[in-house]
C-alpha cells in the first residue's frame, strides 16, 4: 500500500452558502461559464447525470432563486445552441424545469473546456428558490449514465488530458465551521486518508426507473434509537444534496422517533461498517428562507422505494473520494463505471464512521483496461440468510442471528402460549444459483424465556424445516411444523404430535447481539436423552444436555453419524419431564447432512418407560419456487440406547420405574 503517494489533479476551492430548508447542498464553487466568463455558482453534484445553469432565457420574475446569478448566454460569443427545442426536465418533487440545449466555454481552473449544458429558461417553487447556487455540474456513477444533451465534465477533463486517467478521483473535503472546502479532480490528498474509514461499493439502484446514476450501495440496515426499521436497502451519497431523503415511510418513521424525543441515534449498517449519527448533527439551524432560525431534524420523504440518500449532512464530517474505473476506448477518449465511495472520518470532528472497513485505501495509480469494460448493471444479489426478524401469517415473531451456519434466537407466538421462547438450528451453505432456496432447520422449546406463568405447554417443543426463497427481491420462509405436545392442554391440544406449514416473511435485519445462545461453559447434566443412541438404519446420534438457567429447560449438543458422515447437532428437550410425572420428554434437534446442502429437524420424544427415542426426520433440500412442494421429505424414525443395560441397572438400585413390565 502506497499512501503516501499524493496527486493533486485540479483542485476547486468551495463555499459553504447559509442552509436552507429545501435538501439541496449548502456548497457550490465558482466557475466562469462563456467568453469573457462570467462568473457563476455552480454545485458538483454526484446525483445528477446534466450539467445545467439558470440562465437569461428565463423571464424577469422567473426562475427566481437565493444566489441569483443567471447566465446570459447573448453575452458570450462563445455559445450556441444545439438545437432549436425547449423541453421540460423533471426535478422530482421539486416540480419541472423547462430546460434549452447549448454549449459553450467552461472555464474549470483556467482550463477552458468545450461544455454541452442544458439551460434554465423556467422553474418556480419554493426549493427553488432556496438554491445557493445557479446551476450544477453532473458527476453520474458512470459515462453510461449521462444525459446526451449535457457533458460529462470530469470525463472531458480526462479525455483532454487535463485529467490523469490513472487517478480516476473525485475527492471532497467540507469544513463547516470555516464554510470553506475543497473539490479534487482527479487527485487524492492522501494526508486525509488515515484512520477509520468505510468503502462503499457501487451497485445498481433500480427500484425506480430514471436514477441509475446514483452512486448507490447496499445498505443492511437502517436504525433509529435502537430500532431496526428496515433493511437490505439501498443508500446513496448524493454531493448536491443536504439532508436525508428518500423511502417516505422510514423517513417519516425517523420524524415520528424523533418527535417521541430521546435524541436518538440514526445508524446506517453497511456490510463492512457503520456510520452514527447523533441528534447534534441531523438537527441543523436554518440559516436562511422558510425556517429560519429554528433547528430542524433534516429528513424528508421522497418518494424512492427502499432507498436512503444523503448528503452534506454526512459529507460535512468526512473526507470523501468517488472512484472510478476507466476504459482506454483508443488513444485520449476515456470511459467510466463506477468502483465505489471512500469515506475518512475528519480529524477533530466528530467521528461518525463507528465500525471502519477493513479494506486498505491505496492512492497509487489505477490500472486502465483496454478495449470494452464490462459492469454489472444489475443490483448484486444479497447473500442468502436466515439471520433477521420474520413474521408468519399468524402474525407470530422469531429473531434469528447467524454465526457461520448456526442459528440462533428467539421466537414470540400469538397463537396459543405467550412469551419468548428459545430457537436453535442451522441454515445449509448458500449456492449461487439464485434460482434455489436455501434450507433451514429450526428448533424451538415451549419453555418461557420470562417470568410468564406456566402452562403445560412449557414441556413441549417443535420442529420446523423448509427453505428461505427469494421472490421478487423478497425473502420468504416455507417451513413446515411439528408439534410435539407430550401433555395435554385442555382447551387446545391433547397429547400428540401437529403438522402445520408457516410461511414467513423477513421485517428486519439481523440484531446487534444474539439473543439467545447456548451455554459454552456449563457442564454436562445427567438426563434420559444423555448419551449414544442407534437405530435400524445404522444412524447413531450422541448427545450431551446442559440446563439453562434455572433449569428451566436443556439445551442439546452432539453429533449425527450416518452414511453420508457425522454432522454437528444441536437443539433443545424438556429435562423437567420426569420430575412433573410425564411419560415423554420432548425433543427436538437440528443438524445438516448430504454435505451440508441438506437441513434436518429430528423432533420428537424420549419414552421414559422404555428408553426409547422416537422422532419425525424432516429433511429440506434446496429447490425452485416451483417445486417447493417436495422441498421436504418427512420419515419416521426410532432410536435405542447403546447402554440400556447400564441405565436398568441404575434404575433398579434408584428404584425408578424400569424397563421390565
Amino acid at each position: 500500500m502506497n499512501n503516501e503517494h499524493r496527486v493533486q489533479g485540479i483542485t476547486l476551492a468551495m463555499r459553504r452558502a447559509p442552509y436552507q430548508n429545501n435538501g439541496a447542498t449548502p456548497w457550490y464553487s465558482t466557475l466562469h461559464l462563456g467568453t469573457p466568463g462570467q462568473p457563476l455558482k455552480f454545485s458538483l453534484d454526484t446525483g445528477t447525470n446534466i450539467t445545467w445553469v439558470t440562465s437569461s432565457l428565463c423571464a424577469a420574475d422567473r426562475c427566481q432563486h437565493y444566489s441569483a446569478g443567471r447566465f446570459d448566454c447573448q453575452a458570450s460569443s462563445s455559445f450556441t445552441f444545439t438545437d432549436c427545442l425547449q423541453r421540460p426536465y423533471s426535478f422530482g418533487p421539486w416540480g419541472t424545469m423547462q430546460v434549452e440545449s447549448g454549449a459553450d466555454v467552461l472555464h474549470i481552473d483556467q482550463t477552458p473546456l468545450p461544455t454541452q449544458l442544458l439551460l434554465a429558461a423556467d422553474y418556480d417553487g419554493v426549493q427553488f428558490r432556496q438554491l445557493d447556487w445557479d446551476g450544477g455540474i453532473g458527476l453520474p456513477s458512470s459515462s453510461a449514465y449521462v444525459d446526451g444533451r449535457s457533458a460529462f465534465v470530469f470525463q472531458a477533463l480526462m479525455n483532454s488530458g487535463k485529467v490523469d486517467p490513472t487517478h480516476p478521483f473525485i475527492a471532497f473535503d467540507w469544513d463547516a465551521a470555516s464554510r470553506r472546502g475543497s473539490s479534487q479532480l482527479g487527485g487524492v490528498d492522501a494526508s486525509k486518508t488515515r484512520g477509520p474509514h468505510l468503502f462503499l461499493p457501487w451497485s445498481l439502484y433500480n427500484k425506480v426507473a430514471g436514477v441509475e446514476y446514483i452512486w448507490s450501495t447496499p445498505l443492511t440496515s437502517y436504525a433509529v434509537g435502537g430500532q431496526v426499521l428496515a433493511t437490505d436497502l439501498s443508500f446513496a451519497l448524493d454531493s448536491g444534496s443536504s439532508r436525508f431523503k428518500g423511502d417516505d415511510r422510514l423517513m417519516r418513521q425517523t420524524l415520528a422517533c424523533i418527535a417521541q424525543g430521546g435524541s436518538p441515534d440514526v445508524v446506517l449498517g453497511f456490510a463492512d461498517g457503520e456510520i452514527t449519527l447523533g441528534a447534534n448533527l441531523y438537527n441543523v439551524l436554518i440559516e436562511e428562507g422558510p425556517g429560519k432560525g429554528k433547528t430542524l431534524p433534516q429528513f424528508e420523504p421522497l418518494g424512492l422505494a427502499d432507498l436512503i440518500l444523503v448528503g452534506a449532512l454526512v459529507m460535512e464530517h468526512c473526507y470523501t473520494v468517488y472512484e472510478y474505473r476507466v476504459v482506454q476506448c483508443r488513444p485520449g477518449a476515456y470511459s467510466l463505471a463506477p468502483a465505489g465511495v471512500w469515506l475518512f472520518n475528519r480529524p477533530g470532528g466528530p467521528q461518525i464512521i463507528t465500525r471502519s472497513s477493513s479494506q486498505p485505501f491505496d492512492t497509487a495509480p489505477r490500472p486502465l483496461s483496454h478495449g470494452k469494460l464490462s459492469f454489472n448493471a444489475e443490483a448484486p444479489s444479497r447473500p442468502m440468510s436466515a439471520a433477521g426478524t420474520w413474521q408468519n401469517d399468524y402474525g407470530s415473531v422469531m429473531t434469528l442471528t447467524l454465526e457461520g451456519n448456526r442459528i440462533s434466537g428467539t421466537y414470540q407466538s400469538s397463537t396459543g402460549s405467550t412469551g419468548k421462547y428459545a430457537v436453535a438450528g442451522y441454515q445449509a451453505p448458500a449456492t449461487n444459483n439464485a434460482e434455489q432456496g436455501l434450507p433451514i432447520a429450526l428448533a424451538i422449546e415451549w419453555h418461557s424465556l420470562g417470568d410468564d406463568p406456566a402452562d403445560p405447554s412449557w414441556h413441549w417443543s417443535s420442529g420446523l424445516s423448509g427453505q428461505m426463497l427469494r421472490v421478487k427481491d423478497q425473502d420468504r420462509l416455507a417451513l413446515s411444523h411439528l408439534l410435539v405436545a407430550t401433555r395435554d392442554f385442555p382447551g387446545l391440544a391433547d397429547q400428540g404430535t401437529y403438522v402445520d406449514k408457516l410461511l414467513y416473511h423477513r421485517v428486519a435485519c439481523e440484531p446487534q447481539k444474539p439473543p439467545v445462545s447456548a451455554p459454552t461453559s456449563t457442564p454436562d447434566i445427567a438426563d434420559p436423552l444423555s448419551g449414544t443412541w442407534a437405530a435400524v438404519d445404522g444412524s447413531r446420534l450422541s448427545l450431551r444436555v446442559h440446563a439453562s438457567q434455572h433449569h428451566a429447560f436443556g439445551y442439546v449438543s452432539g453429533t449425527l453419524s450416518a452414511s453420508t458422515g457425522e454432522s454437528e447437532v444441536s437443539g433443545f428437550t424438556d429435562i423437567n419431564a420426569r420430575g412433573n410425572g410425564l411419560p415423554l420428554q420432548s425433543v427436538s434437534l437440528t443438524t445438516t447432512a448430504r454435505e451440508g446442502d441438506t437441513a434436518l429437524c429430528l423432533s420428537g420424544s424420549v419414552d421414559l418407560m422404555d428408553h426409547s427415542l422416537t422422532v419425525l426426520v424432516m429433511a429440506s433440500s434446496p429447490t425452485s419456487v416451483v417445486h417447493s412442494y417436495v422441498q421436504t421429505q418427512v420419515k419416521s424414525l426410532t432410536f435405542y440406547r447403546q447402554d440400556a443395560q447400564r441405565i436398568l441397572t441404575r434404575q433398579r438400585a434408584e428404584c425408578l420405574p424400569s424397563l421390565e413390565t
